[in-house]
């Protein structure tokens, strides 16, 4: 619900361009790729039911104090902005700050809950797992048919401060059910009860590891060798066997450190964890780059530089062409449906087609889909045009993306310019979001293709490392893509960032089209169809 209404209240904040939206997601997708490994650090070191509990309270406190923030702000507007536009800014700093704190916190309660409860709960049932994954995924898409719907009926019928107020409010009302069956599931099962794996004996030695390496190094005048989490040390040249040798030394060795010393190495530890994404995709990428799905990965990464998608960007645009927060909620959850038909019908496509060539066959679905919302672009109603002065005023911006009887901006008093054309005649906005809709369901074919090629193809001892690239190939994409916008955030370079997106969508089906030629070393069975054309003939 949060995550569709944001973009509309950012728009409706800053409606003349969408710079502001796509400072929004840089700072989200720049604050997971610094803080996500020291996130995830912080959950594996704290209590199972403390971690999932904390992080869920933390993430509707700073929804519920963003959701205030923003009503005020859209109501008191012009006496807010009248001590100076410092003020304006300030609410805009606020409001990224809080949904960067919401977004971590949220993406604590998932690895807290869906990465560790649920394979908890299952066992070493594997069969067990994916089930419970899946419909776990059937879940998170359902509510992205109902969240919208109702959160844009609201927004239309009573208007986006109210909408607000709303979402804060079911924020607030929600906790205390999500709190309660938190912890009954706890209590509930057995295996939720034990302690975790990395246990503080493994900090400990994680530590001591660094004290020693501290102690040679003022010993010997050397500096601090950079510090690397037990994920990255695990997966060494050092076998498990030698690993444990050297722990077990190390626990037999004594130490003689300060408490500043001590101090010091752990403040650095933290530090190097803020950087622990792009550290993973350097000292991985050796082992990514030697498996033949690297290509498949590349694949999927470029499928993250894409305007093309629900996010607040196209949210934000499709406003600003006229569509009413209600219809954009409809759309988003029509695009949900075709994500779910999408992983029904992929267990099916792939027993059919083989796994590699149902991804080719989603990717190609995908790029036909999204013609569509290249053709928009040079369609009536299109204010693509690249010589167009960018310095536009807000009264410009608005009367460029005033639609006749909508029900776009009920404080809007600006009147509708005669060459605009209305939403009913609008067709490049409907064209745009009938390609993005449609090609859900090959995006999460793909997706779901090019992630058990990953399951069945990594070796289990680099699974941790392999994933892990993908991850951080995956987030600097969707932070290109912010860039990108906030390179270009007025709606008529819009366009431009449809063309540009559609060309990383077609660079990934190149990537993925390399990549089954060399699996199968075929692209196609060519020779299979000259064959029972030669049959038919002689017959």
């Amino acid at each position: 619900m949060w995550a569709f209404g944001v973009g509309l209240f950012l728009i409706n904040i800053s409606s003349e361009s969408l710079q502001l939206t796509a400072a929004y997601g840089l700072s989200m997708s720049l604050s997971v790729l610094l803080f996500g490994a020291l996130v995830g650090d912080i959950v594996d070191e704290t209590p199972r039911l403390k971690a999932a509990q904390t992080a869920l309270v933390l993430q509707n406190l700073f929804v519920i104090i963003c959701a205030v923030l923003i009503f005020f702000f859209l109501t008191y507007m012009s006496a807010i902005v009248s001590f100076g536009q410092w003020t304006r800014y300030t609410v805009y700093v606020l409001i990224i700050l809080l949904c960067v704190l919401s977004r971590l916190t949220s993406m604590a309660r998932q690895i807290a809950v869906e990465k560790d409860w649920i394979v908890e709960m299952c066992g070493e049932d594997k069969d067990r797992l994916a089930t419970m994954t899946a419909a776990l995924r059937r879940i998170d898409l359902s509510t992205q048919i109902l969240a919208p719907m109702a959160t844009g009926f609201i927004m239309a019928l009573a208007g986006v401060e109210f909408g607000a107020i709303f979402i804060g409010a079911w924020n607030f009302g929600s906790v205390f059910i999500e709190y309660y069956f938190l912890w009954k599931v706890y209590n509930t099962v057995p295996a939720l009860m034990k302690k975790k794996n990395l246990k503080k004996s493994q900090v400990a030695t994680e530590l001591k590891e660094n004290l020693v390496k501290e102690k040679d190094a003022f010993d010997q005048g050397r500096p601090l060798e950079e510090c690397m989490t037990l994920q990255d040390k695990d997966n060494l040249d050092t076998t498990d066997d030698e690993k444990k040798e050297e722990n077990e030394a190390l626990n037999n060795q004594e130490i003689s450190v300060t408490p500043e010393t001590e101090k010091k190495v752990k403040k650095k530890c933290t530090f190097t964890r803020l950087f622990n994404s792009l550290e993973r995709l350097y000292l991985g990428w050796p082992v990514y780059v030697s498996y033949d799905i690297r290509n498949a990965g590349l694949a999927l990464a470029c499928l993250y530089m894409t305007v093309l998608g629900f996010d607040s960007v196209t949210v934000g645009y499709a406003k600003t062409q006229g569509v009413s927060e209600l219809l954009v909620g409809i759309m988003m959850a029509l695009a949900a449906s075709f994500g779910i038909f999408g992983t029904f019908m992929y267990p099916y496509m792939r027993r059919r087609l083989g796994l590699a060539r149902t991804g080719i066959f989603g990717l190609s679905l995908q790029i036909t889909c999204l013609v569509l919302c290249v053709v928009s672009v040079w369609m009536p109603g299109s204010k693509f045009d690249l010589f167009l002065d960018t310095n536009l005023n807000a009264t410009n911006a608005m009367e460029l993306s005033c639609i006749e009887n909508s029900t776009l901006d009920v404080n809007s008093t600006i009147p509708c310019s005669k060459e605009t054309l209305s939403l009913s005649e609008n067709v490049s906005i409907w064209m745009l979001l009938a390609g993005i809709i449609t090609a859900r369901f090959g995006l999460w074919v793909a997706d779901l293709t090019v992630s058990q090629l990953f399951m069945e193809s990594v070796a289990e001892k680099e699974r941790g490392k392999v994933n892990g690239v993908q991850s951080s190939l995956n987030q600097l994409m969707d932070m290109l893509k912010y860039l990108m916008v906030v390179l270009a955030p007025h709606e008529h370079q819009f366009g431009l960032l449809v063309h540009i997106s559609f060309g990383f969508i077609c660079i990934g089906w190149l990537f993925y089209a390399f990549f089954l030629r060399k699996s199968r070393g075929h692209f196609f069975h060519f020779e299979k169809c000259i064959q029972k054309n030669n049959l038919h003939t002689n017959s």
